[in-house]
């Protein structure tokens, strides 16, 4: 039997000695282990824990087609290489700035603020630097990737605009995302690099056509490689837009054209639909696709003849002639002349000590509203202008759409100007005067509208008095057609005139291009009634002192303006043609609209049926 011991601090001590022993002996265990993982093996274990990431890649959306009314292809998307940088993997930046900058097309400003922006973000997002790589780089790049950690490629798409710069001024271009659209609540998806809607149908459409990003979690090495893949997310494409444009129209406008600078929209008066919204000179889209050079920007920038410029929403000119269609109406519904009466033009007309001329110089002598009409003669309405007085012209004005947006859905539209003697007074400061209100009578002075408001004027005169908001795009469609919108234009306030005025004033109408004292003959088509209403726009005072002979500026020659629908029975169709500097409408802007007209009707009758007759006569 086993004696107990008589002290029992010794045994405390023995067992406080035991257990201090085995604390001891794990702790140094411990110690020794983790002093192997930091001095031995600490290289190893770092590789595997830093070097093995899961790394974000987000897969952009295919953006949606644009397609024209027949379904042709107008824009479409191809792919191309960007070039991305994933901050956490960058080692240094100045070196890397130094590298791309020989590759890269941006300015080095650009590319430095770009990588400082790119600096900030998320650590192991990818963010695109520039799009749309040429092959040089690309090889470039993929051969060194072990010397310039960070920077991948990134196969994608960029846009194809396929009729380069026919539609240029309708459907715009995109851009990359600027810092202050980043700014915005609700450009929160977007990052640095994606691009973006800049102007146009592009733009304004932008929610339906760019589609929901998808997105790769995949676990990669140091080295950028691939060790497996986490997790996918596919990316939902964006809707087509299908618009109101036909192809065929604005070719044959582009062609008739030539090397003129102007403006040539036509739309159905019928529903607001716009089938061609050309303007000239235009520029090429696929410009800005993978990020314009500073010297092309300049050369576009500093173009004299403003490319850049949507002339159809933003050019703001006076109306000249075509404004006497608005004069006729009030005249008629205000009851201040009759059809049958009879003003007489002697070529001048004198109010206080000033004389007003008309455009033809030897007077039209006496004549009723439909020779006035169609003589264009400015003499008769200086009469009616004065007979209305301003308040009555603007107030005509005001209900033909002028002096307001039309609402097309493009951005950047003006309203224009109609002038009242309120607005001189907030203007200038000074009151309004009797011939002011003549000048503006036949479309002058300050009275100013762009050509998309001639459009819904003329319209409006075809179609009983309803204003719709002209319309680009016809629907929204799925890749695999399912429309999701259809588009119907809106109606303003109806424009209010009787039958019996809108009769008398289209046969009027009809006449300017039937009589052969017309001043728009030269739209004449064979087997088609159209009508129409010629303007010449002055762009600076005429000199009296100027003979016959001399040449003027190009930069002071009138505006040509020509605006006419058909068939003049049931019109289909109203074509408006405005071209810069380019003398009398009859003469420059009537063939024009002719040759639209030409290729809207082709589809029905025969080519020889569509040829013009001769006309020689211009209006003022």
């Amino acid at each position: 039997m086993k004696r107990l011991s008589n002290n029992p601090t010794m045994d405390h001590r023995r067992s406080f000695l035991a257990c201090s022993f085995c604390f001891v002996a794990a702790f140094a265990i411990l110690l020794v282990r983790l002093a192997y993982f930091q001095l031995w093996s600490g290289e190893a274990f770092r590789n595997l824990s830093e070097n093995n990431r899961i790394r974000v890649t987000e897969i952009h959306a295919p953006r949606g087609r644009i397609l024209d009314a027949n379904h042709e292809i107008l824009v479409d998307n191809r792919p191309c290489f960007d070039v991305t940088v994933i901050p956490e993997e960058v080692q240094d930046y100045t070196s890397l700035g130094e590298t791309l900058a020989r590759l890269s097309p941006l300015p080095p400003e650009v590319l430095n603020e770009k990588l400082a922006a790119i600096r900030k973000g998320v650590p192991f997002r990818s963010y695109v630097l520039w799009k749309d790589a040429s092959w040089d780089t690309v090889a470039y790049l993929e051969a060194n990737r072990l010397r310039i950690p960070g920077v991948m490629i990134q196969v994608t798409q960029a846009r194809d605009y396929l009729v380069q710069g026919l539609f240029a001024h309708s459907i715009g271009y995109m851009g990359e995302i600027s810092p202050k659209e980043l700014k915005r609540a609700h450009r929160r998806e977007y990052r640095i690099g994606d691009w973006i809607g800049k102007v146009g149908i592009e733009k304004v459409w932008e929610e339906q056509l760019r589609g929901k990003k998808g997105g790769l979690q995949v676990e990669a090495d140091a080295r950028g490689r691939q060790i497996s893949l986490v997790k996918r997310k596919e990316p939902t494409p964006g809707k087509n837009l299908v618009l109101s444009l036909e192809r065929r129209l604005q070719q044959r406008a582009r062609q008739a054209f030539g090397d003129a600078t102007g403006v040539a929209i036509a739309a159905d008066p019928r529903d607001g639909r716009v089938l061609c919204y050309l303007n000239l000179p235009s520029y090429d889209p696929n410009s800005f696709v993978g990020g314009i050079s500073r010297d092309e920007w300049d050369s576009i920038r500093m173009n004299p003849l403003y490319p850049l410029t949507n002339r159809g929403i933003q050019g703001l000119y006076p109306p000249g002639s075509i404004f006497k269609i608005v004069l006729a109406i009030a005249a008629l519904e205000e009851g201040i002349i009759t059809p049958q009466e009879k003003l007489f033009c002697s070529g001048r007309y004198r109010l206080g000590t000033r004389d007003f001329r008309c455009w033809r110089k030897a007077g039209h002598g006496s004549m009723d509203l439909h020779q006035a009409i169609v003589q264009s003669c400015d003499v008769y309405f200086y009469q009616l202008g004065q007979r209305l007085g301003i308040e009555r012209i603007q107030s005509y004005a005001k209900r033909f759409g002028l002096g307001q947006i039309t609402g097309i859905g493009l951005d950047g539209e003006k309203s224009g100007l109609v002038p009242s003697p309120e607005w001189k007074r907030k203007r200038f400061g000074e009151p309004w005067y009797e011939g002011e209100t003549l000048i503006v009578s036949i479309g002058q002075g300050a009275l100013l509208v762009t050509p998309i408001q001639v459009v819904s004027l003329l319209s409006a005169v075809t179609n009983g008095g309803t204003l719709f908001a002209p319309r680009l795009v016809e629907k929204v469609e799925s890749t695999d057609g399912k429309v999701f919108v259809e588009s119907s234009s809106a109606r303003g306030a109806p424009v209010n005139f009787s039958s019996r005025t809108a009769t008398i004033v289209q046969e009027a109408l009809r006449d300017v291009v039937a009589s052969e004292k017309g001043t728009g003959k030269r739209a004449r088509m064979e087997g088609v009634a159209v009508a129409g209403k010629t303007g010449t726009a002055q762009v600076v005072r005429m000199d009296d002192q100027r003979t016959p002979g001399d040449e003027i500026p190009l930069k002071e020659r009138d505006h040509a303006w020509f605006a006419c629908y058909a068939p003049a029975e049931s019109p289909e169709i109203v074509v408006v043609v405005l071209v810069e500097h380019g003398g009398h409408g009859g003469e420059t802007a009537a063939p024009i609209a002719r040759e639209i007209l030409e290729e809207y009707f082709r589809s029905d009758q025969p080519d020889e049926t569509l040829s013009a007759s001769p006309a020689s006569e211009v209006d003022g």
